[in-house]
């Protein structure tokens, strides 16, 4: 029994059966149920996340995929301790979040990359000077992180400058050295890279690999570029729905997308254009399992499971038509998943 405990304590995320739910207001027609609504408002329940489980063990690296309404930043808020779950239990690096104790807080690092915690009109050096009196960073700590963090994410330059005159890539790798300097042992980083170009990508990408060599560093990231998530990340969870879809290494859920391929078809006589690919459409619906992912005028590609490509290639071997074959990427296979779950 006490094995089970120990073991238990050595996770860094657990949580059991955590359900959340909204309640928004009932829209309303007319002024006269506008009052009415007012005076006596009534609520429609949203079920946000439904019997969410999982573990994650310390020093793991997390992508939390999901599409748009899925519920990964309820998910996220619940884990910082901004919000608190409807029902369920929630223990982070040992912590109930929801109580938001000073030692806990001290542990981790949050990141949000449609927000800011920086002072807007300040220079950056005056959040990171401030922040570092709030969690007592020593002198010699704070000037030594300072300097790797500015070297590595290229800051040099921009510390002092207002937080209003940054780019969007600056702020946001400003935001990840804000959230690094007093050296948690988890960050969470909520889309971190929307709307960033290659080069800031890359540097925070290479930035958070250092640090988990460097100190064991634990990162649990949502991001809709599925670059982030094959560059920093050793497991997945896939979301849809508030519900839990895949809990599984990387290399678990790349190995079941090499059970697909991606089969681009356009016509050896181009006179025929759009009614020789009609024909192709037409006749491939004898088949179930293949995807339509692209329908061009000039060209189409279908997701065809390895298994049916003998004999796809047999029905067509006409000399009518090209057929190319090539791998599905890995944000190909997933944005497919989406599809298919949409259609439930």
């Amino acid at each position: 029994m006490t094995w089970k405990l120990n073991i238990k304590m050595n996770n860094l995320i657990d949580l059991t059966a955590v359900e959340k739910s909204y309640y928004l207001a009932k829209e309303t027609v007319g002024v006269a149920a506008w009052c009415k609504q007012l005076v006596k408002p009534n609520y429609v329940p949203y079920q946000a996340l439904t019997a969410i489980n999982f573990t994650v063990p310390k020093g793991a690296a997390v992508g939390f995929i999901g599409p748009n309404g899925a519920g990964k930043s309820s998910l996220i808020k619940i884990l910082c301790g901004i919000q608190k779950p409807t029902s369920g239990t929630v223990r982070v690096l040992g912590h109930n979040p929801a109580l938001r104790e000073k030692k806990f807080l001290h542990r981790i690092g949050v990141v949000f990359g449609h927000k800011t915690s920086l002072w807007w009109d300040l220079p950056v050096k005056t959040s990171l000077d401030t922040y570092k009196e709030i969690y007592k960073i020593k002198d010699a700590d704070y000037k030594k992180r300072l300097s790797e963090l500015t070297d590595a994410l290229n800051l040099g330059k921009v510390i002092h400058k207002p937080v209003r005159n940054l780019s969007l890539g600056e702020r946001v790798k400003c935001e990840l050295t804000l959230n690094l300097l007093h050296s948690p042992e988890l960050i969470f980083l909520d889309e971190p890279t929307v709307g960033l170009d290659v080069t800031s990508k890359y540097e925070i990408r290479k930035y958070l690999n250092y640090k988990r060599k460097e100190s064991d560093l634990s990162v649990f990231l949502t991001s809709h570029d599925l670059g982030d998530i094959e560059s920093c990340c050793d497991d997945a969870i896939i979301i849809d729905k508030g519900k839990i879809r895949f809990d599984g290494s990387m290399r678990e859920l790349s190995a079941n997308f090499k059970a697909n391929i991606k089969l681009s078809v356009s016509m050896q006589d181009l006179t025929l254009g759009e009614v020789g690919l009609s024909r192709f459409k037409e006749a491939i619906k004898a088949f179930h399992n293949i995807s339509l992912l692209n329908d061009g005028q000039t060209h189409l590609t279908y997701l065809v499971p390895k298994v049916l490509l003998g004999a796809v290639f047999d029905m067509f071997n006409d000399g009518i038509y090209d057929l190319e074959v090539s791998p599905m990427d890995f944000e190909s296979n997933v944005v497919n998943l989406f599809k298919s779950w949409s259609s439930e």
